[in-house]
């Protein structure tokens, strides 16, 4: 009778250490799968939320002195295809890449039924959300990378597995998005409890020529990081910095961007949120 209850006992005991060895024994590739899972099952739970980002870029010289700046604020709406909603857009001094008149024509344009852009206005301006959601997929960056497994970690107090990815050599691009792609690597640490990505860091391994024959993008840094916890695990607050250069035979563009989920709220309707006519041109969470 005692044999018994001691060989219940012991596998009461070994039970959860071997769900804990199956875990650890997945791949990278197989924590990278899941995480698409969860991020994809994330979307469909916020079908009926919305919430607010905000993208601020500040512009250098060789220096290191801010020459211009620029902030838009937008509504994302998870699973809608349709443009982002502009509520506030502020800039100062010549941002290299950015058009002011771009944001303001599609607020303008979502805010009132009865102006509709033009059939080219409605093919260039997209749910940028929506369209980095769709180039994990589209440019195939499962099996464009070497995937490595690394010892796991705590992020914010939360365990995490870590894994990294290389690019693998020789790669058939067709197009530039899929030539940049092919030059990223990084890590990602990922929730051990529901494979959300916790924090992410990318880099460009080497130059990459993307708009022009004699321009260069020579740095791509980019860093992400979920911030802990304050309430409803689905409503988690998120902030990204990048920081990129292009190259040209006599100068450089030179410039930092900082994204940030600002809140979350009940899904409403497109044109029915307050605008803020004067955003703050520094980046959340940083002074002036």
């Amino acid at each position: 009778m005692r044999r018994r209850y001691f060989a219940a006992f012991v596998l009461l005991l070994l039970f959860p250490l071997s769900l804990l060895a199956q875990e650890k024994e997945l791949t990278a590739l197989e924590i990278f799968d899941r995480t698409l899972v969860a991020f994809d099952n994330q979307r469909v739970a916020l079908r009926d939320w919305q919430y607010y980002q905000t993208l601020t870029t500040h512009q250098f010289d060789s220096s290191g002195n801010v020459t211009a700046r620029g902030v838009w604020q937008s509504i994302v709406r998870p699973g809608d295809p349709r443009p982002l909603e502009y509520l506030g857009e502020r800039m100062e001094g010549k941002l290299s890449f950015f058009k002011s008149e771009a944001s303001s024509a599609s607020a303008s344009s979502t805010a009132s039924p009865a102006s509709k852009p033009k059939p080219s206005e409605r093919t260039q301006e997209k749910n940028q959300s929506e369209t980095a959601v769709d180039a994990v997929h589209k440019y195939n960056l499962r099996d464009r990378y070497n995937w490595k497994r690394l010892p796991d970690e705590t992020i914010n107090g939360e365990a995490a597995c870590v894994i990294s990815f290389q690019p693998k050599p020789n790669q058939v691009v067709r197009s530039r998005e899929e030539r940049f792609f092919s030059l990223l690597g990084g890590k990602l640490w990922v929730s051990r409890n529901d494979f959300i990505i916790l924090k992410m860091e990318v880099a460009l391994q080497s130059p990459c020529h993307l708009f022009w024959i004699l321009a260069q993008v020579t740095t791509f840094q980019f860093t992400y990081v979920l911030e802990p916890s304050r309430g409803p695990r689905l409503f988690r607050l998120s902030r990204a910095t990048a920081k990129t250069v292009v190259s040209f035979p006599f100068y450089a563009i030179r410039q930092k961007h900082w994204l940030t989920t600002d809140k979350y709220e009940p899904r409403t309707p497109r044109g029915t949120a307050p605008k803020n006519p004067r955003p703050s041109l520094s980046p959340r969470g940083e002074s002036p």
